[in-house]
């Protein structure tokens, strides 16, 4: 026997049961980290254009980089400050990131951007003309550029290093670990530059020299200045080499190398401070430090995006019965007493029909519960489909029971869409040979508040059900109507009149 079944054009989803539907499409958008979505052909576009741009730059620069420039007293606080925020907030997102997922790589990686950002907040602070003529902190002429070597060696090192460490360790750290692994990775880097700061303030005797009073020229040609490039280069085609930039992170985490590569090349051709290239590379570095942090934001706003679809999707699974795809009880309760409410307030009618399939038990006995939840799916999707207004719902009650509110609907209204579903069921031709007609057939009572006395959602509910008893005890397979008692001041009566409409 071949069941007839009503779509309700809704999403597919709405037909399994409910614990499926609601895990599917929202499990698939939360298992990935946002640091671990895939690259898309947009993405790839944008980052070259990036990187296009930033080859533009140090192309166009390169002629012209040792030129002398203006001296702008607030351009290197700016500019340090800029890198400090930029570079502490991309490692505490990524430290965040850390703590969730457990991923070693992101906490290596956030200790890199820590390491940047304490670098430069004391290079600041050592730099000659800035605080005072020859830098705080005891700083000596070679401390600043010492801290910039360092800088620009040890970044590209810790993030060779994380990519180790990716590599190393790829599945998530046990919890218990958690903790030393984030001290190791984030505070190892953080000690080694104020390690590496403290030698170059105190130590700086010590070292090669590398700048002449404002010049570069030793740094230049020194085998520091070398070695950066080296190491800037390598970083950067490493990370291509070993990830082929599959994911977001990676992907704007390459243009962030390229961008510092560009500000190591344009520093060392300019070979002077306030030069034109001078300028040039220190915003080629605010670039640098940013990129990522752009991203990372960019990303969690995605994700928020993506939550918030979510809740609403959840919502709605939450309203829907899983079976039929219509709304089911709970959301019944939520929105009747509201529309109900505001019917009363208004003065305006309200009516509710309380639908029942006939003789479902013997359905189910007779056919098995699989044909009864085909039954029970297809006389609700006639119901729903034959609703003629946009504020009507249908809600599954229980069993094989359906409520449907009607706002703003007189008495005979009601009567009209109560007949007027119950032949649609009929329409179904759902095989029941133990009935009257041979077909699955639904009783119907109908109740209707009064527009100009408002009465309690529980009271016309109870109205309702009422006349759907009637109804049934009637002969099935019918609307009855439910009417006031016809002399509301006799005592000790709650009787009532009824229309019967027998199909």
């Amino acid at each position: 026997m071949r069941l007839g079944y009503v779509s309700l054009g809704l999403p597919k989803a709405f037909h399994m049961p409910f614990n499926t539907s609601l895990t599917h499409p929202v499990k698939r958008r939360m298992n990935s980290s946002i640091m671990s979505l895939a690259v898309s052909r947009h993405h790839r576009i944008a980052a070259c254009g990036v990187a296009g741009l930033i080859l533009c730059v140090v192309l166009a620069v390169l002629p012209v980089a040792s030129l002398a420039a203006p001296k702008v007293a607030a351009f290197l606080p700016l500019f340090a400050m800029a890198v400090f925020t930029t570079e502490g907030l991309t490692a505490y997102l990524l430290w965040t990131q850390f703590l969730i997922t457990r991923g070693p790589f992101l906490g290596a990686l956030a200790g890199a951007y820590g390491y940047t950002a304490v670098t430069v907040a004391i290079q600041l602070l050592v730099f000659p003309g800035v605080f005072s003529p020859t830098g705080l902190l005891g700083a000596g002429p070679q401390s600043a550029v010492w801290i910039w070597a360092f800088w620009h060696g040890g970044s590209p090192v810790l993030i060779l290093a994380a990519l180790y460490v990716r590599q190393r360790f790829p599945n998530p750290l046990p919890r218990a670990k958690l903790r030393l692994a984030g001290f190791v990775l984030v505070g190892g880097p953080v000690c080694l530059s104020l390690l590496l700061c403290t030698l170059a303030i105190h130590g700086a005797v010590a070292l090669p020299q590398l700048v002449d009073s404002q010049s570069y020229q030793r740094l230049r040609h020194s085998p520091s200045g070398i070695g950066i490039v080296v190491l800037s280069a390598g970083a950067l085609l490493y990370l291509v080499n070993t990830t082929r930039l599959r994911t977001l992170l990676e992907l704007w985490l390459g243009v962030a190398l390229f961008a510092g590569f560009g500000d190591v090349i344009v520093t060392l051709v300019a070979n002077e401070r306030y030069s034109v290239g001078w300028y040039v590379a220190r915003l080629e570095s605010v670039l640098a430090s940013s990129t990522v942090l752009g991203v990372l934001i960019w990303e969690i706003s995605h994700l928020y995006r993506e939550l918030h679809a979510a809740n609403a999707r959840l919502a709605e699974y939450a309203s829907r019965d899983g079976l039929t795809g219509i709304f089911n009880r709970r959301y019944f309760e939520e929105r009747y007493p509201v529309a109900l409410a505001q019917a009363n307030m208004a003065q305006r009618a309200l009516s509710i029909l309380m639908v029942d399939i006939d003789h479902f038990k013997r359905f189910n006995d007779t056919f098995g519960h699989l044909h009864g939840d085909e039954c029970l799916a297809s006389v609700a999707g006639a119901l729903q489909a034959d609703l003629p207004r946009n504020d009507d719902f249908v809600a599954r009650f229980g069993g094989e029971e359906f409520v449907i509110v009607l706002p703003d609907c007189e008495r005979e209204m009601a009567a009209r869409i109560a007949d007027r579903l119950h032949a649609a069921v009929a329409r179904l031709g759902v095989a029941a040979p133990f009935t009257e007609v041979g077909s699955v057939s639904v009783s119907i009572g109908v109740a209707t508040s009064p527009p100009n006395e408002p009465i309690p959602a529980a009271e016309l509910l109870a109205h309702a059900d009422a006349a759907l008893y009637r109804a049934k005890e009637a002969g099935r397979n019918r609307v009855n109507v439910w009417h006031p008692a016809p002399l509301p001041h006799t005592l000790g009566s709650s009787a009532s009149s009824a229309s019967v409409h027998a199909h």
